[in-house]
């Protein structure tokens, strides 16, 4: 459930669970109204029982508590020195979330934010809807906000904000006659006028019936994806003196300039174009000539310092006319002059509010910026879509080609409909092509527009023209970074200069600000960056650059290597996540130069977050790569450890795909570095990892690891027959090792870090959910889930908690269980193991435990659907994959159960069709537990419904049994398919396993694809 857990506003509800007894509210509702502070007994005791207070009133508050810890958690009512208290977090009370958010309106309101105040609105409506009024009015939304208006009393804001939406909707007349109608009611009551505000705006109406629109042109093809830009604006403008709309250039701010000045409710709107004042001291002159004051210009155009100051006061004079909207556009060439002259304008005309565009804010104290963004989604494709449409009405636009083009594009207005042009004469893929070099495809766009916009270089050259010097080399030597950058990758590249360049470059639009919990970055829009890459190479500057950035790259990754075992594991994990992309980019870049001493450094640290993380798909897809660069290769003594582990990580990603060409040029290259380090965790695993290329001696390696006296080597050892025996179907021995491999690591946690004990846990989690033990399995779960969200390690975190969703199931807790699908669903995940499937299955045993039965079974099928879609990099597994041969088990053993008719009878040929393949007992390594499960719903659906002889379903069931399937899913339950066995066929289940007697794993494989082919009977 979503929302406050808490609710008191109506009924009172917890978890969406109504709340017995009169008392029990009172008590919540006292507690609730101190906000987390705590109330003292004697006050409860008043609120409670009021005059009438119980004999015992201690004892009588207690038994209250109780009820109220009952009917909701026992952690909410908590206990202090002399009272009790609410422990709840703020957004789960919905007085909480009420009172927060009028708070937050209020503030919003005052500072002019009209985004945040926009967000209140759905809390603003229900409790204060003058106020919902006066955002929706400043928003232009009228129609919504004259209702809630109405009712305005002597709430001058308020009434502002009706007479502006009364003009908007019925006219300049009606809003004059409803100020007549209060003057005349305040003089009435109160003998007095309307304050200055009001007056104010009467003053504006009476204007607006003779309104000025000079140099506002309309927008024939109409601005898409603006409107939120649009209403956010216009509430700025009705608040503030000073609006600055700021973006670099292509985003169509003067277009939306334009359009804002349209639409402008106040009587006079002044557009002044810049773009052709080329020195700042001709400017008071334009603005002059624009308004039509006399002698604002000379005959070469330029003005005395005297005449400048003369022109400025008798342009203020002219704007005191009447409320003026003075937009400003194209500011950023002579952004001082034009700060100068509309501090002082702001100053002295009381009723003008002024609008520019630039490329860089003004940075006077009565600016509000407004940082206008790219076009996002939907609406850069609707742009190309129309422009293209435009230009040839029968052009072919597939969805996913024009996706990639406006994304490629950075989402500018401009560049989209630049290239949506070029549909005349080539297709969306042709484009999308070119596009590696956009400066030469984007050119001659709409001959309307100005010089500057008629080709994308132009656009991008007049923001370059601006900078200087020293600016143009920040700039070109940060295009290296392809994912943004701190401030310390920056000096890096650019010198102890950095701090100014970058903020430079920040005023220009030419960079953006990303602040986030984990500090502050910076980014530049593709479009920049690929700009900045020609000058770089242009000015013969690129090696040095790329070389000081690969120089900063491995002084990253090597010192973050080396805290990811250690204290500071979540730290290091976390800087190296944020620049993955950088690293991974320069690796690539590494790997083609052949400079092995750089990418072993980034591959160790890139490989180590990967790792934890659970993302090894990463590693697979660079098995080749990272084989050809260090195989045979002797590195220096100071990388030759970590060479190791690289080559360790290599050679467990090569065996996830079965690649034995690479599996066997690592094994060489790793035993002619040799095992001898002095690390004994990397010993270990490396000695492991070389001598089980040998399975006969297997046993053998690992018997040797855990008899070792060193209890880290002994740990190694454990956690490979934990996942030996675990595979070979015995999960209780794979416990035994794995809860030993636990309380081996255990006193090195605080050391190393939490990443090996928490995957050892998650490890037995699993295990335990095997054998059906869901209680242990889900406390082993709740203690591993903090960790690895801290390490980003969410495959695991999204599996674990789709096991609490069972368990929580299983008790009956059906509110805690969607809490905790809801988690698992909309977990981020790396989409590539398989996790998000366990998720979907864990909403369908939800769907039915609540007896949604059909809801239930389409879960199945979108989980089963999900698990063949998952790609697995060198695409060794397939169809074999042990996720979609879990999920398609679990979904047929459900439909075999539950389903009517011929439901899930695909699964079932599915199945056993491909039971050749996953119980081929020549495979090297296979997964007796994912057998298990194949061979338990193939057992199932032929006990249940009929589709093999019953001796024969029930001896495919029994094997299952001995293959450790895994039954944590309600549909695998042991006992459930007992007490099916006992009702069908009494008695038979037990001869079969008498008849099986001692035989496990490996032994039945042949017995369970026997029964399998020479039953099964495809259906054409």
């Amino acid at each position: 459930m979503s929302g406050p857990r808490l609710r008191l506003l109506g009924e009172l509800t917890w978890d969406g669970v109504p709340v017995p007894g009169e008392r029990t509210h009172t008590l919540l509702t006292a507690l609730a109204a101190a906000n987390g502070r705590a109330v003292r007994d004697d006050r409860l005791t008043a609120e409670i029982w009021g005059d009438e207070p119980p004999a015992n009133p201690t004892k009588a508050l207690q038994v209250v508590v109780s009820r109220a810890r009952s009917a909701t958690s026992a952690q909410v009512v908590a206990r202090t020195d002399h009272g009790y208290r609410l422990a709840l977090n703020t957004d789960d009370v919905d007085i909480w979330v009420r009172d927060q958010a009028l708070i937050r309106a209020r503030t919003a309101i005052n500072d002019g934010d009209w985004a945040t105040a926009e967000s209140c609105l759905p809390v603003l409506r229900e409790t204060a809807p003058l106020l919902a009024g006066r955002v929706l009015s400043a928003l232009g939304r009228h129609d919504e906000a004259l209702p809630l208006l109405a009712d305005h009393g002597d709430d001058d804001a308020a009434l502002v904000a009706r007479l502006h939406s009364e003009a908007a909707v019925h006219g300049v007349p009606a809003a004059l006659a409803q100020y007549e109608t209060y003057r005349e009611d305040l003089a009435d009551r109160l003998g007095v006028d309307p304050s200055a505000q009001l007056r104010e705006v009467h003053r504006e109406l009476l204007a607006r019936d003779r309104p000025v629109r000079s140099g506002v042109r309309a927008d024939a093809s109409g601005l898409i994806g603006r409107d939120h830009d649009v209403a956010i604006l216009t509430a700025m403008l009705s608040s503030a003196k000073v609006v600055s709309i700021v973006g670099p250039g292509g985003l169509g701010k003067t277009r939306l300039a334009h359009l804002l000045g349209s639409r402008s409710g106040l009587p006079v709107v002044q557009f002044v174009e810049l773009v052709g004042v080329t020195s700042p001291d001709d400017l008071v002159g334009e603005v002059g000539s624009i308004l039509g004051v006399r002698d604002s210009l000379s005959g070469t155009r330029s003005l005395t310092p005297a005449q400048r100051a003369d022109v400025r006061s008798r342009v203020a004079q002219q704007l005191e006319v009447a409320p003026t909207l003075l937009i400003l556009d194209n500011c950023e060439h002579i952004v001082e002059a034009v700060a100068d002259l509309v501090a002082f304008l702001a100053a002295v005309v009381p009723g003008l509010h002024v609008l520019t565009t630039t490329r860089a804010p003004l940075a006077i104290s009565a600016e509000r910026v407004y940082l206008l963004g790219q076009l996002e989604g939907t609406d850069a494709i609707e742009l190309f879509v129309r422009r293209a449409t435009a230009a040839r009405p029968n052009a072919t636009l597939p969805l996913e080609t024009v996706d990639e083009i406006v994304t490629r594009l950075d989402g500018l207005p401009l560049a989209i409909e630049l290239a949506a042009v070029k549909i005349r004469a080539m297709s969306a893929a042709d484009i999308a092509n070119r596009l590696s070099n956009r400066f030469a495809l984007l050119r001659g766009g709409d001959r309307s527009a100005p010089d500057r916009h008629q080709t994308l270089l132009a656009v991008i050259d007049w923001s370059w023209n601006l900078l200087t010097e020293r600016e143009r080399r920040a700039l070109r030597r940060l295009a290296v970074f392809h994912d943004g950058f701190t401030l310390d990758a920056a000096e890096a590249v650019i010198g102890d200069e950095a701090f100014e360049s970058v903020a430079e470059l920040v005023d220009q639009s030419l960079l953006t600000v990303v602040e986030r919990a984990d500090g502050v970055r910076y980014r530049m829009l593709e479009t920049v960056r690929e700009f900045g890459r020609m000058q770089l190479v242009d000015a013969g500057d690129d090696l040095d650059s790329i070389a000081a950035q690969r120089q900063w790259a491995v002084d990253l990754a090597g010192r973050e290597a080396r805290r990811l075992i250690s204290p500071d594991q979540v730290a290091a994990v976390s800087a190296l996540r944020r620049e993955e992309l950088n690293l991974s980019d320069i690796l690539r870049q590494a790997l083609a130069e052949n400079d092995r001493q750089s990418a072993v450094t980034l591959v160790a640290a890139l490989g180590g977050i990967w790792a934890i993380s659970g993302d090894m798909p990463r590693v697979v897809v660079l098995v080749g790569s990272l084989t050809d660069a260090f195989s045979g290769w002797t590195p220096p003594p100071e990388l030759a450890d970590r060479t190791r582990f690289v080559l360790g990580l290599t050679l467990f990603g090569a065996g996830l795909v079965s690649s034995p060409e690479e599996t066997a040029r690592l094994r060489e290259t790793l035993a002619e570095l040799g095992t001898d380090t002095p690390h004994p965790r990397l010993r270990a695993l490396l000695q492991a990892l070389i001598g089980l290329a040998d399975v006969t001696r297997a046993a053998e390696i690992i018997d040797d690891l855990t008899n070792d006296p060193n209890p880290l080597v002994r740990a190694v050892g454990l956690q490979f027959r934990c996942h030996e025996r675990e595979n070979a179907g015995e999960p209780l021995a794979a416990v035994e090792a794995g809860s030993q491999a636990l309380a081996l690591l255990e006193p090195y946690a605080a050391a190393d870090g939490p990443w090996n004990t928490a995957m050892l846990r998650t490890q037995l989690a699993g295990l335990y959910a095997q054998f059906g033990d869901v209680d242990a399995a889900a406390r082993l779960a709740e203690v591993a889930i903090p960790p690895l969200e801290l390490l980003g390690n969410f495959d695991e975190v999204q599996l674990l908690r789709s096991m609490l969703a069972v368990a929580a199931i299983d008790a009956g807790d059906f509110a805690a269980a969607e809490r905790m699908v809801e988690e698992a669903t909309t977990v981020r995940h790396s989409g590539t193991l398989g996790s998000h499937v366990a998720a979907l299955s864990s909403r369908a045993h939800l769907a039915i435990a609540r007896g949604d039965i059909a809801g239930g079974l389409a879960y199945f099928r979108r989980a089963v659907d999900a698990a063949r879609e998952v790609k697995f990099p060198g695409g060794g597994m397939g169809d074999q994959a042990p996720w979609v041969v879990v999920s398609e088990a679990t979904a047929l053993a459900a439909f075999a159960r539950l389903g009517s008719g011929d439901e899930g009878r695909d699964l079932y040929d599915v199945q056993c069709e491909r039971a050749r393949i996953v119980l081929d007992g020549e495979r090297p390594f296979l997964d007796f537990p994912v057998a298990g499960m194949m061979v338990f719903g193939i057992g199932a659906w032929a006990l249940l419904r009929g589709t093999m002889p019953v001796r024969t379903a029930l001896t495919l069931i029994a094997i299952a049994d001995r293959f450790a399937y895994h039954r944590l899913a309600p549909a695998l339950r042991w006992e459930r398919i007992v007490e099916d066995a006992e009702r069908i066929a009494p008695g038979v289940l037990t001869e079969v396993e008498s008849e099986l007697g001692d035989r496990r794993g490996r032994s039945l494989l042949a017995t369970a694809l026997d029964l399998i082919e020479s039953n099964y009977i495809f259906r054409e």
